[in-house]
């Protein structure tokens, strides 16, 4: 049977506030599903793709919140990616900015979840990023043969509340000619701040620059 009038205002809000109040698209894909059926593998392959799914939708967006806790994978991403096109990044580097925390840490193990899921995350966002390299990049790396391209992972950790700080940015930096630092930061909230696509070009316009008045050295320049 057909109603002649409206629902009321109230009983229509009744009916349709759950709807309106819902996740949006975003949030729904990101819902957290069970991994009581999975094996170890499958566990770590999903977490990544959760983690990839918010890096790379804008690869000039250096901040980035998760919608929900994602867990970080739980093995290391110290094998990192290797362009065809040259440049690469591997390894793991922690520095916890709190009392007792370590600093130039390669052990993966002494990462906190926040950390963990940044490292990765830098490493999907550099994945992104240099699948198809910036020609700017491309073309420093074809005429200045001190740099292959090579990025060391490193992680500025500020996730603890007793941190010195918090993080705000995320940097390159030549830590030798021959080998760039990957800077990303973590913060208390478990925003990860990571380099962006502008921030390499900058980069590389930087360490040009800066090697020909070093007498051909890039170390030292940073972005």
């Amino acid at each position: 049977m057909r109603l002649s009038t409206p629902l009321p205002v109230a009983l229509l809000a009744l009916v349709l506030g759950p709807l309106a109040s819902g996740c949006t698209a975003a949030e729904v894909a990101d819902d957290e599903t069970s991994e009581d059926n999975l094996s170890a593998e499958q566990i770590d392959t999903k977490r990544t793709e959760a983690i990839r799914k918010v890096v790379v939708v804008d690869v000039e967006v250096s901040q980035v919140k998760f919608v929900r806790r994602e867990k970080s994978p739980v093995k290391s991403p110290s094998s990192g990616y290797r362009s065809p096109a040259g440049p690469s990044l591997y390894g793991v580097d922690w520095f916890q900015k709190w009392p007792g925390g370590v600093s130039a840490d390669h052990n993966w193990d002494n990462g906190t979840e926040i950390g963990k899921r940044c490292m990765w995350a830098a490493t999907l966002r550099f994945e992104a990023i240099m699948k198809e390299p910036p020609a700017e990049l491309k073309a420093f790396l074809s005429e200045y043969g001190r740099w292959s391209g090579s990025f060391y992972n490193w992680v500025d950790d500020y996730s603890k509340p007793e941190s010195f700080g918090n993080a705000s940015s995320a940097s390159l930096w030549a830590w030798r000619t021959g080998l760039s630092k990957w800077i990303t930061g973590a913060a208390k909230d478990g925003t990860c701040f990571l380099p962006t696509k502008k921030m390499v070009v900058e980069y590389v316009k930087a360490c040009k620059t800066h090697q020909a008045s070093n007498n051909g050295e890039m170390e030292g320049c940073r972005r």
